[in-house]
């Protein structure tokens, strides 16, 4: 019998009986499935498998007979253990081609897709722009061209060194490793990297020079009456946002973004909702930094000058028959827009500190010290931190603390007295070692 007139195995029987074998089901329409034929097999570890062939009746039993063909012919086979195993061998191949791209990208590469894909769309608009500016200006120079999963601790750390020894301040340098420690969280969580090697940087850290182991910087009582003296007389036409900015706490860009709607002044209060800045020539209206809005209490004196402020601007409308700007400060030159923050500190406030005579401080350290004089008049820090809009008290805590009266001053007071050379002794405690009298 010639090789030729071999006839080919048949992979079903033509039997009548198995022309619809028991492993056959029709099912029904049901949802988006349309009615069709389902087989039923068992494999050879004695599992039971179904599968979903389709509409035509004998391509499910040309599947049947295949399937069980396979578990006679291939002893151990199982379909459920044949997907299991491509499956691991998709994933096997998934991690060797991320690791072989791990390995080529560079930081300079995965900066910018991070920027671009979460920066852009979670952060704030400046919070992106400042991320940005420090990659280009500070990360990129060294390690742009560093693959990523090669950046080691000691590539920091050497960054960081280097750009102290140039004379940066704690603080930049602190800027610097937040956006590149965020960057490196987002690798770790891709599982790029195994771990962050920005972690903890700047944990246990001490200050190294006199300014930055200050907290924060404030105003006297008589330089914030002097500079607010000056106010009244040389910059009349804005002394009434920098008294809201002295008597509130509120940051430059909250108080730039207040609406008349926003006043209650009846009620001796506002409600802070938004803040607003500018980037090239944009106004950009947000929410305030903390995310929420809050209620500011307003000293009536601030009330008296806002009611007068509100009557002149109400005035001011109705002679140019236009209708009252909705910006309690708006711009000079266009009421339709808020002040711009820049416009008020290098115009107004630099000016007002030379003509007041006082030390250089920043416009945002009244901030700082509307909260110490109320800390130095006994308010409590949960006030404080309230009027302010902090996320918790430990914040202001941490700002504030060094500047509340000392409550038991008494007690070194008398430290003092019982340990002065020539006073009598006195003890300042009870003796534990005494016996107890029983």
């Amino acid at each position: 019998m010639d090789d030729d007139d071999v006839p080919e195995p048949r992979t079903w029987s033509r039997k009548k009986k198995d022309q619809a074998p028991r492993g056959l089901h029709h099912l029904p329409k049901h949802g988006s499935r349309p009615a069709g034929w389902q087989i039923l097999f068992t494999c050879c570890h004695g599992h039971r498998h179904k599968q979903w062939i389709g509409p035509v009746k004998s391509d499910a039993i040309k599947a049947w007979h295949m399937r069980r063909n396979r578990v006679h012919d291939e002893p151990g086979w199982c379909p459920r253990a044949e997907r299991r195993a491509a499956m691991e061998a998709q994933q096997r191949e998934a991690e060797a081609r991320r690791q072989a791209e791990a390995q080529s990208i560079t930081l300079r590469d995965y900066a910018e897709r991070w920027l671009t894909a979460h920066v852009a769309s979670e952060c704030r608009e400046r919070t992106a722009e400042q991320y940005r500016s420090t990659f280009k200006h500070h990360l990129y120079p060294t390690l742009g061209d560093v693959p990523l999963r090669d950046i080691k601790r000691t590539h920091i750390r050497s960054l960081i060194a280097d750009k102290a020894a140039a004379g940066l301040s704690r603080s930049t340098l602190r800027n610097i490793a937040v956006p590149l420690r965020a960057m490196l969280n987002a690798a770790v969580e891709e599982e790029r990297i195994p771990g962050n090697p920005a972690a903890r940087l700047f944990k246990r850290q001490r200050a190294r020079t006199e300014n930055e182991a200050k907290k924060v910087t404030t105003l006297t009582e008589q330089e914030l009456i002097k500079l607010l003296t000056v106010a009244s007389s040389e910059f009349a036409q804005h002394a009434d946002i920098l008294f809201t900015l002295a008597w509130t706490g509120l940051r430059v860009s909250e108080a730039c973004g207040l609406q008349w709607s926003d006043l209650n002044l009846d009620g001796h209060y506002l409600e802070l909702n938004r803040a607003v800045a500018y980037r090239q020539h944009r106004v950009i209206v947000g929410a305030p930094k903390s995310g929420k809005a809050r209620r500011v209490d307003l000293p009536a004196d601030l009330v008296e000058r806002l009611h007068r402020r509100l009557s002149l601007r109400q005035a001011e409308a109705m002679v140019a028959g236009r209708p009252l700007s909705p910006w309690v400060f708006p711009a000079p030159s266009d009421d339709t827009k808020p002040m711009n923050a820049a416009f008020l500190r290098f115009k107004v406030w630099y000016k007002l500190l030379r003509m007041a005579g006082v030390r250089p401080v920043r416009i945002h350290d009244l901030r700082h010290t509307y909260a110490s004089l109320l800390l130095l008049a006994g308010e409590p820090m949960l006030y404080v931190k309230e009027q302010l809009g902090h996320s918790t008290v430990q914040v202001t805590v941490d700002l504030y603390g060094h500047v509340r009266p000392g409550l038991n001053r008494g007690a070194v007071n008398r430290l003092a007295e019982s340990t002065r050379p020539g006073s009598p002794v006195v003890e300042l405690h009870s003796n534990y070692t005494s016996p107890v009298a029983g």
